[in-house]
């Protein structure tokens, strides 16, 4: 069994008792209550490795915080002697629990050990970090848990051979779970491997008498500059393969009920990780305004300017179809069930589109936080993505949003793009990250010290800033990962939605055996003003810009 540990502070276990029947344990560590609607169950031992469902029985389904469910207790599953792998659906999307085996025993004090080093290709003469999980899949406490590490084989070599590990040792009670790290600084030639291995051991009732399967990786040496493995938003094509969600959103937005023009810009990427086409018929935004008996809107029902007014369009963006609506309150909506867009292997599609900014239902107290969430429907199954956040604020303000365009400092709705595809590998590529304000106000706006930030993948070679008008640019920082961030402050402040500055730019994009997918995330950080009750607000657009690189022989 292989422990999963989501960003929503949630774990799943998977363990067979005796007599070979299934738990499935659910721990929720964090604030809220979670639903878990389904599990699937491969055999990897059969050659056709065939897949079953189970549905979770609604009385077990729900696990709330802070408390540990068996989500199938209600069921008996007995498992045949097998290698299994695991996955369940929950309310937070797709946590994976891969490899039980189930024929070796499930006993009291079983240890299950899993061996990941990042990075997974080590520059020459530099560390390498060796992180393993150790989870306690039996039934009762083991003490004294510790990582023993193998010997190190391979082509390359150690140059420092005994590194002590963090933490020492723990105990582990029943479905805990604990990640001991150490360093190795590596050398060798470039193309070399290192083989990186160790067990866990523990007490349960004598001195390290449980111990753990032997977990391994494998890392590849490389001269610096020579372009790494990391920064691709799909390292490999996982079981059940689903769609990586990435976001444009502005950052705040208002209670703009005067001009149909006022059209924030919001998008959802969607990203095909697998090697077969993806399909997509339907794309929900939903916003959670945290207020008791909240009527607040962010985006109001029927895409209506102010509840009870005329309908308004939602601007479409190309390339996107125009299928746009918002069926309630604080939900947006893509939707085609008759023909829905297909997403490319291991491309990427964008769903953007301009919306009124919505309608704060009479209030006089700024939000000073929304939760926003993509949801999308694809032939891979439904998926959310949390931890996005914007702001909304009373009257008429500043609508801040950032995103690449095509013509430097242009606003027009076909200049906007929240991804490129194609890119050959090895050119150079020219971009134009843009700041802009939506608002049609020549009142409020984006206001000077205001920052336009841009983070460049590492694998990308940064080449040049072409210019920054309206912009005082720090020098462009290349870290240690190989990625740069360029960072221009505003001169002076942009006051509507026929302004914006542009920080124009050029990068060589890495060569690549296969296509691969990454995220340039253009983000801004200062204060924008506004008729509202702050008067002034923190800003904070962000646009995922997925890159898709291809070899010169193309794209799938």
């Amino acid at each position: 069994m292989k422990l999963k540990n989501n960003k929503n502070n949630l774990q799943f276990f998977a363990s067979v008792d005796e007599n070979n029947i299934l738990s499935m344990n659910v721990k929720n560590q964090g604030q809220n209550p979670v639903e878990i609607s389904s599990m699937w169950i491969v055999n990897k031992t059969l050659p056709n490795q065939p897949v079953t469902r189970f549905d979770i029985n609604y009385d077990d389904a729900f696990v709330p915080s802070g408390f540990t469910n068996n989500v199938i207790s209600s069921q008996t599953l007995y498992m045949v002697p097998d290698t299994y792998d695991i996955k369940i659906i929950s309310s937070y999307g797709t946590m994976d629990i891969d490899e039980l085996v189930v024929g070796v025993g499930a006993s009291i004090g079983d240890l299950r050990a899993e061996l990941i080093t990042d990075p997974p290709d080590v520059v020459l003469g530099k560390n390498v970090t060796i992180a393993m999980v150790v989870t306690n899949t039996g039934s009762a406490e083991i003490k004294n848990v510790h990582p023993v590490m193998q010997s190190v084989t391979g082509s390359g070599f150690l140059i420092s051979p005994s590194p002590s590990h963090t933490p020492t040792s723990v105990n582990l009670e029943p479905a805990e779970s604990v990640m001991f790290s150490w360093d190795y600084q590596v050398d060798g030639v470039s193309g070399d491997d290192l083989v990186f291995s160790a067990i866990a051991q523990g007490d349960f009732e004598d001195v390290d008498d449980v111990s753990s399967n032997v977990a391994s990786d494998t890392i590849l040496l490389r001269e610096a500059g020579e372009g790494g493995g990391g920064g691709e938003v799909v390292i490999s094509n996982e079981l059940f393969g689903k769609p990586q969600i990435f976001m444009l959103m502005p950052n705040a937005v208002g209670d703009e009920n005067s001009d149909v023009s006022d059209r924030p810009i919001w998008g959802v990427n969607v990203a095909n990780p697998t090697d077969q086409p993806m399909f997509v018929n339907k794309v929900v935004v939903m916003a959670f305004v945290p207020r008791a008996n909240s009527q607040d809107d962010v985006f109001v029902k029927n895409c209506e300017d102010i509840p009870g007014a005329n309908p308004e369009r939602p601007v479409t963006i190309s390339p996107t179809p125009d299928n746009w609506s918002c069926p309630e309150s604080n939900q947006l909506m893509w939707r085609d069930l008759v023909s829905p867009v297909e997403v490319a292997p291991r491309s990427v599609f964008p769903f953007l589109v301009g919306v009124g900014s919505g309608n704060m239902a009479g209030t006089t107290d700024d939000a000073q936080n929304i939760l926003v969430q993509p949801v999308v429907f694809t032939t891979l199954g439904q998926y959310g993505k949390s931890g996005y956040g914007t702001t909304m604020h009373t009257n008429e303000v500043a609508l801040p949003n950032v995103f690449l365009a095509r013509t430097p400092e242009s606003v027009a709705s076909s200049d906007v793009m929240s991804e490129l595809t194609g890119i050959v590998e090895g050119s150079t590529v020219t971009f134009n990250a843009t700041l802009a304000d939506m608002s049609s106000d020549d009142v409020y706006g984006i206001s000077s010290g205001t920052s336009l930030i841009i983070n460049i993948p590492k694998e990308w070679a940064f080449g040049s800033v072409v210019s920054h008008n309206g912009f005082n640019l720090s020098p462009p920082v290349t870290y240690p990962d190989g990625s740069t961030q360029i960072v221009g402050t505003l001169i002076s402040s942009i006051d509507d939605h026929t302004e914006a500055k542009t920080i124009q730019f050029t990068a060589q994009a890495p060569s690549v055996p296969k296509a691969k997918m990454y995220v340039m995330s253009i983000l801004a950080n200062g204060i924008a003003t506004g008729d509202s009750t702050s008067g002034v607000f923190a800003v904070g657009p962000i646009a995922e810009t997925v890159l898709q690189v291809c070899p010169t022989s193309g794209c799938p």
